[in-house]
């Protein structure tokens, strides 16, 4: 027998759930689709076409780590800093894509310079 004060997760907010992630995973794998794309676009020194947006490419540095706990469990923490520095280090690439403020219609920059104003 449940308790009548339980509170419980309710189907609802599980329905809702499934139903929302339905809708953004198509999305979710466009937007990493198109990151892929100009990513591949910036590696390769590609220029940003001028506009409300900019692209740019994110560089994270990384080495692989699992090996580490390992050898700093083994050999101790000086051993494992100057063992790495005889590996490379791996860089991975993202892409960040930021929108700019629009200027304001009214700041057209010389655009009304033709306009004689009485």
């Amino acid at each position: 027998m449940t308790n009548p004060m339980e509170v419980r997760v309710t189907q609802h907010e599980l329905e809702e759930i499934v139903e929302l992630e339905r809708d953004v995973a198509p999305k979710l794998k466009r937007i990493e689709e198109l990151k892929s794309n100009v990513k591949a676009l910036l590696i390769h020194r590609a220029s940003v076409e001028l506009g409300r947006f900019d692209a740019f490419l994110l560089k994270m540095p990384g080495r692989h780590v699992p090996w580490r706990q390992a050898v700093v469990d083994h050999l101790g923490m000086k051993f494992a800093e100057e063992f790495k520095k005889r590996f490379p280090v791996s860089i991975r690439f993202d892409v960040r894509v930021e929108e700019h403020a629009v200027l304001p219609l009214w700041n057209n920059s010389g655009a009304d310079a033709g306009v004689d104003q009485k």
